[in-house]
């Protein structure tokens, strides 16, 4: 390791080289890349949330919607980062083991995995101080008290695994392990709201003898101790607990916010051992009919509620300069007035910052907007960037012409499966979708993925697969720098695989539609999971709500790369979060990939025909027919812009020779 590498800042402006943060959808994970992009970090952000997710993209935080258990994804994620904060788990009472293990254990396996292959320097691990707890009064824990026998809740029982994975590697990568105890603040949706609900809808007993005393740690001291686990080298190999060192009695502070907030406060008692008893019995009815949700009372509850739990930070003050600066009193009238007035899918407060394209290192000015009122013309070339563009083929199907077109007759017509080669001057070689590859039919050899075989019968010659095409142009599959995928259809992400080095851009609608679907639930929206590269959620950056100006019918664009060269428009319908895209082309000027906005350009030209067989496999027929009216306002708003939908044979014979 270069003694340059040693010397990164993580928190502070210095930092050139990414630092990942884990579960950044999560409350304490936007925190943390929050404030470690504030001080000038550059963040790479992984969660399962998309919304959020779109949040962090749009404040300028790279993210990308990797789940932990996807092995491949994590360990890419991994590369080219300096240091792993990893904060993402499943976290809550009550759950399958099988569920927890697999995210909190073999998700750690997963990072720590990607850790060691790509060298990165330090790994912080966000625990949870309940891996020390017992269901009895406990005062005063420190670091080095034992570890129960049996544990209070299958979190904390896989979050000490996951402790045991990150402790036999401290010997080959720097690692500190973060005990926070029982976070609150702005943007907080599990502890506060959990219990305000509760007792909102009278469920929540005294339980015990209303003495029990606890912790709260504010999110800003939680924060405050990553950045210092992050830069401190003694502490290295350590593992530290954390909190307000403020003792709590928490029946008082649950009867205060209650009464602020205009609710009868708990006042029905139940002894703790009652408490036990009566979650036991109903986690045990939950467990054997396999109920839905999870118990009104689990024995991890009753046991914080009922007893004592404190911890000494002593450790944390001395060896990591850790001093908590948030009172309660301080703290609490903030997170409170949150909880009304906080979007849920914030995960934190929003740091007012430049929108950028989403990416760490690729910021740019965008073209200027129109003026109010006014939308974009695309007939005339914007100020900007000017992409060539060649149209090839990759594979072709035949179909009815009845079906395919208007007037048409009972007659098999050709059908080709249309891409786009780009070449831009900065972002270099890029695609618009991949078309079919003979991968088609290795995804298509099991049942019941065999169906959609049958149903497109494709010829796919080894010379028109995608990667082959390029190589005979002298493009390697590694020069191709960015690929956009319109929708996730087999004849549109055919060769997906063959291009590793892309950055993939789609819509949120289109990746959350593809998400964890196999088997008849994949085959009903026509996705053939073996054609998805592994590391997909890795390399995936999803597009951010279109905000740019109108163009004719289209109420909202994006700029892809924010100098005018590619305007994406939503075509939905035919598939969940399609998108077309404008493109500003060297020879041609503006021409728009419809991709399968329709099918053919015959279809819009007739008045009455809304896609025959296309309609009639749309995910949503509304949205269709709306694609297919904006389709044909646009054709006469303007005329000179030339439609090129992927399976027309109308705009392969017209631009098969290029633009």
């Amino acid at each position: 390791m270069s003694e340059a590498h040693k010397a990164t800042s993580f928190s502070g402006t210095s930092c050139q080289t990414p630092i990942l943060v884990t579960g950044a959808t999560g409350f304490l994970g936007g925190y943390v890349s929050r404030r470690l992009q504030a001080g000038g970090a550059a963040v790479r952000a992984l969660g399962r949330h998309l919304a959020r997710g779109q949040q962090l993209q749009s404040e300028g935080i790279a993210f990308y919607p990797v789940d932990l258990r996807d092995r491949e994804a994590v360990i890419r994620a991994c590369a080219g980062v300096a240091a792993v904060v990893h904060a993402g788990a499943l976290s809550s009472a009550w759950g399958r083991y099988q569920d927890f293990y697999d995210c909190n254990v073999r998700g750690t396996e997963h990072v720590i995995e990607g850790c060691l292959r790509h060298g990165v320097r330090r790994l912080v691990y966000i625990s949870s101080p309940s891996v020390l707890s017992r269901l009895t009064d406990q005062h005063d824990l420190d670091e080095y008290a034992p570890f129960p026998a049996s544990f209070v809740s299958v979190y904390s029982e896989t979050k000490k695994l996951g402790e045991d994975r990150v402790r036999a590697v401290r010997n080959k990568l720097e690692t500190v392990i973060l005990r926070p105890k029982a976070i609150y603040g702005p943007g907080d949706n599990a502890l506060l709201p959990r219990l305000i609900d509760a007792a909102r809808r009278g469920r929540l007993p005294i339980i015990g003898d209303g003495n029990t005393v606890t912790e709260l740690t504010h999110v800003d001291d939680v924060v405050q101790a990553v950045l210092l686990a992050l830069e401190k080298p003694e502490a290295a190999g350590q593992t530290f607990l954390i909190t307000s060192g403020e003792d709590t009695r928490i029946w008082d502070l649950i009867r205060d916010v209650t009464l602020q907030l205009g609710y009868a406060p708990p006042a029905k008692r139940l002894p703790v051992r009652k408490a036990l008893f009566i979650a036991a019995v109903m986690e045990g009815v939950w467990r054997g009919l396999r109920l839905p949700g999870e118990p009104l009372l689990t024995r991890y509850k009753a046991g914080i509620l009922g007893y004592s739990q404190t911890y000494s930070i002593d450790k944390a003050r001395r060896e990591l300069g850790y001093c908590p600066k948030v009172t309660l009193k301080a703290g609490m009238p903030g997170a409170l007035a949150a909880l009304a007035t906080e979007p849920k899918h914030m995960g934190g407060p929003v740091v007012s910052v430049e929108v950028r394209h989403g990416r760490q290192t690729h910021f740019r000015a965008p073209c200027p907007a129109p003026a109010a009122g006014q939308g974009m013309a695309p007939s005339a070339t914007p100020e900007g960037t000017l992409v060539k563009l060649r149209m090839l083929k990759a594979g072709s199907t035949h179909a009815p012409e009845k079906v395919f077109t208007p007037y048409g007759r009972w007659r098999w017509i050709y059908v080709p499966a249309m891409f786009a080669l780009l070449e831009h001057p900065s972002e270099g070689v890029g695609l618009v979708d991949v078309g079919y590859a003979p991968r088609f039919f290795e995804a298509t050899r099991r049942w019941p993925y065999r169906i959609f075989r049958w149903l497109t019968p494709a010829a796919i010659p080894e010379t028109e697969s995608p990667v082959v095409q390029l190589r005979q142009r002298g493009i390697g599959p590694e020069e191709v720098r960015w690929i956009l995928i319109s929708h996730f259809d087999p004849d549109h992400i055919g060769g997906l695989i063959d291009f590793p080095a892309a950055r993939l851009y789609c819509s949120v609608e289109a990746f959350a539609s593809i998400r964890g679907k196999h088997g008849w639930r994949a085959l009903r929206i026509r996705l053939l999971p073996e054609l998805l590269p592994a590391d997909l959620a890795a390399r995936v950056e999803l597009l951010p709500e279109f905000s740019g100006p109108a163009v004719g019918p289209f109420e909202h664009t994006h700029d892809l790369f924010g100098d005018g060269s590619i305007l994406l428009a939503p075509l939905p319908g035919h598939a969940a979060g399609q998108v077309g895209a404008l493109v500003n082309t060297v020879e041609r000027g503006r021409v728009f990939l419809v991709v399968d906005g329709c099918w053919n350009r015959a279809a819009l030209r007739h008045p009455e025909f809304r896609g025959g067989l296309h309609r009639y496999i749309a995910v949503s027929r509304p949205a269709q027919d709306e694609t297919y009216r904006k389709l044909q306002a646009f054709t006469k708003e303007f005329p000179e812009v030339p439609l090129i939908p992927a399976h027309c044979p109308e705009a392969w014979a017209e631009f098969s020779g290029g633009v």
